[in-house]
């Protein structure tokens, strides 16, 4: 069998083993899929979630339609007035 020619008791096969699962493991953590993040239930439907209590930009606004996230217009680097 090939496990009795591995040098167990030698210290440098174990730093290149960890090595080696080390890179390993920054090599394929990057293709595995995101585990999606769960949703908390809010305290009722109107009131917005404890993580996004600041942001508004899923309110409608008054025409009804979604309101975005305001952006600033800059061209070249200097800030355009709208």
């Amino acid at each position: 069998m090939m496990l009795a020619a591995l040098p167990l008791d030698d210290w440098q096969f174990w730093v290149a083993t960890a090595l080696a699962a080390g890179s390993v493991w920054l090599v394929v953590r990057p293709l595995l899929p995101r585990r999606a993040k769960s949703a908390k239930p809010t305290a009722c439907a109107g009131c917005p979630s404890s993580d996004r209590a600041g942001d508004r930009s899923g309110e409608d606004g008054a025409d009804g339609k979604p309101r975005g996230r305001h952006v600033d217009l800059t061209i070249g680097g200097k800030r355009v007035k709208s």
